[in-house]
């Protein structure tokens, strides 16, 4: 079975039919999953039986069979009119070089808006959070992989409370996969010492499409340990 973070069912005959699978739901646009995040175990879908054609499709489990853990969209049942901050912060990273794009082309003689570092990201993410999310913090930093003060934004929905890091990064001449993924790796070890965060997002700005496979790395990257969960957007 292959299930979208918000629980809608992609397809339950993954196996039989891989192409009915999706990176994306296509009602919500979430990432989809086909096994367990936290122990990797399948998700059980339906049998096929030759001769016969499956009427109807299977109810996403809300607990995992094999470590008991609860599956993303099993906190959503009761407060199904809340909205999920993950979920918005996504579709926003997702329609983020959209906007960019637009604002190349700007009224009069302005000039256009270019991204040229993460600088331009931060000051663009800045200004357009605040429309979803109700508070928006700097993170000021240093990682031992760059030469000067990076700017994260520590994200939440409570005064007070800023439960969600997004770092961004831009994937450009000279960067590789491997690159992005050893300051991931310090990314994740800083904010796993940070009180009060449970959720590091990275962005991956990608305006080129160098990217191989991006849904793919999207899920390698993405984990979910006791003190934080780690999640992974590349978009360009």
């Amino acid at each position: 079975m292959q299930v979208c973070r918000n629980g809608h069912v992609i397809t339950d005959l993954l196996h039989t039919y891989p192409e009915r699978g999706l990176s994306h739901c296509d009602r919500c646009g979430a990432t989809t999953l086909d096994r367990c995040p936290t122990c990797g175990q399948a998700l059980v879908g339906a049998t096929l039986v030759p001769g016969l054609t499956p009427v109807g499709t299977r109810t996403a489990p809300d607990f995992c069979a094999g470590c008991g853990a609860s599956f993303p969209w099993s906190n959503r049942k009761g407060a199904a009119s809340l909205p999920d901050p993950f979920a918005t912060l996504e579709t926003l990273l997702r329609r983020l070089p959209r906007t960019v794009r637009q604002l190349r082309t700007r009224h009069g003689n302005r000039p256009p808006f270019r991204v040229q570092d993460e600088h331009d990201l931060v000051d663009l993410l800045r200004a357009l959070l605040p429309l979803h999310i109700e508070e928006v913090r700097l993170e000021n930093r240093t990682p031992a992989y760059a030469a000067s003060t990076l700017t994260d934004l520590r994200l939440g929905q409570e005064a007070g409370n800023c439960p969600m890091a997004l770092t961004v990064k831009i994937m450009g001449p000279g960067i590789s996969e491997n690159v992005l993924l050893n300051q991931w790796s310090e990314d994740i070890g800083y904010y796993t010492q940070v009180r009060g965060c449970t959720l590091l997002v990275g962005f991956v700005y990608d305006p080129e499409g160098r990217m191989r496979n991006a849904s793919q790395v999207e899920s390698i990257w993405a984990d979910a340990k006791e003190q934080l969960t780690v999640r992974c957007v590349i978009a360009g």
